[in-house]
């Protein structure tokens, strides 16, 4: 889809998802699938969760107990459904603009009242959510019963600290407002930037589930397997009792075993894809600096994204659009991330060096005052 949507000499840069190949063990996954002709039933395969398991504690200090993962078909449907598990027709649902565009949906597709606590931008660039702002959306929406965060956040890149969370857990434990987190980007922070997974933070597990799939690390969104990761059994239960076994369908054959060789020996080359994306990002925050410095930004903290506000550019309301015409560069607009994302665009460098060069080279000329 990131290179086949437009014209041919179009350079895509949008939607989140890197070009690199994945380790060796996947494709051999899959090819032993077809080798096997294994396209009839099949069931839900237990080596995923231990697997993920596995890749939680040795990647991030986390310890999963593999009963409490549920394999969904990727990470957005167990977004959802851990919204409508967590809370009832009609409650408030809090999401974080400017935040990744179909969290906007989510409380209409589920039956919910969407409630914004809006990120905040200093002088240098840098969002941040006011845990202040959330008191007081709290205090004015007492029907408040989720939190759904991209943790780390899709756009910014920003990576919330432990203390942070800790204090959130807090706000949420007095208000009673449970907590849905994305963590499909927790893979891909950059060195001097600690993640700390939601389920870790005391006094989370009573009120939260996390999604999360190898779809960003890997690339792998087509294979259609995720996880959600219920805090404890409770929480579990109330999912178990929710959808039966079959109403959400399960993940296919392939997906099932790409996912666990992804996790199972993907450790090394995710080390590598970390270093990689990180000079990457170096590079092309140095050029913008120094030849788009109209251009204001914060240095992500995690993703291969780069939220870029091109406000002072001269190009309209709708500059990824005006973008795409000028420079053949596809971007994601800002504007679609919500409140905050007005002259904004997204731009995507998980791809190679030489590329991102190319892509900046289009770029620089329409991005001067």
């Amino acid at each position: 889809m990131k290179w086949s949507d437009h014209d041919g000499d179009v350079l895509g840069a949008w939607v989140a998802e890197h070009d690199f190949d994945r380790p060796s063990e996947v494709a051999a996954a899959l090819h032993r699938v077809a080798d096997l002709g294994a396209w009839g039933y099949c069931r839900t395969d237990p080596d995923v969760q231990r697997a993920f398991s596995v890749w939680a504690a040795e990647r991030h200090g986390w310890a999963v107990d593999p009963s409490l993962v549920t394999l969904t078909v990727d990470s957005i449907q167990a977004v959802w459904a851990a919204t409508a598990v967590l809370s009832e027709p009609g409650d408030g649902v809090i999401i974080t603009p400017p935040v990744y565009f179909p969290f906007h949906l989510l409380a209409r597709d589920v039956g919910r009242e969407q409630l914004d606590w809006n990120l905040r931008r200093d002088e240098s660039g840098r969002w941040d959510l006011d845990l202040d702002d959330l008191r007081a959306l709290l205090a004015r929406s007492p029907n408040a019963r989720v939190l759904a965060m991209c943790h780390p956040h899709n756009p910014t890149g920003r990576v919330m600290s432990a203390a942070w969370l800790r204090e959130l857990v807090e706000i949420c434990a007095d208000h009673d407002v449970s907590i849905v987190s994305d963590e499909i980007h927790a893979d891909l922070v950059y060195p001097g930037t600690e993640f700390t997974p939601m389920l870790t933070v005391p006094g989370a597990a009573e009120r939260t589930i996390v999604a999360t799939s190898t779809g960003k690390t890997f690339a792998m969104s087509g294979l259609r397997c995720a996880v959600a990761v219920a805090g404890d059994p409770a929480v579990k239960q109330r999912w178990d009792a929710t959808f039966g076994d079959l109403l959400l369908g399960r993940p296919n054959r392939p997906g099932m075993d790409a996912t666990i060789a992804a996790w199972s020996h993907g450790g090394e080359w995710t080390d590598g894809l970390v270093a990689y994306l990180d000079a990457g990002r170096t590079r092309l925050v140095e050029r913008l600096r120094a030849e788009a410095p109209a251009v204001r930004f914060c240095r992500p903290e995690a993703t291969y994204l780069l939220w870029l506000d091109v406000s002072a550019c001269g190009l309209g309301e709708a500059p990824a659009e005006a973008l795409l015409a000028r420079a053949r560069v596809s971007l994601s607009e800002g504007s679609i991330f919500g409140a905050g994302g007005e002259g904004h665009v997204r731009l995507n460098f998980g791809t190679s060096h030489e590329l991102c060069d190319r892509i900046l080279d289009r770029l620089v000329p329409h991005l001067q005052p």
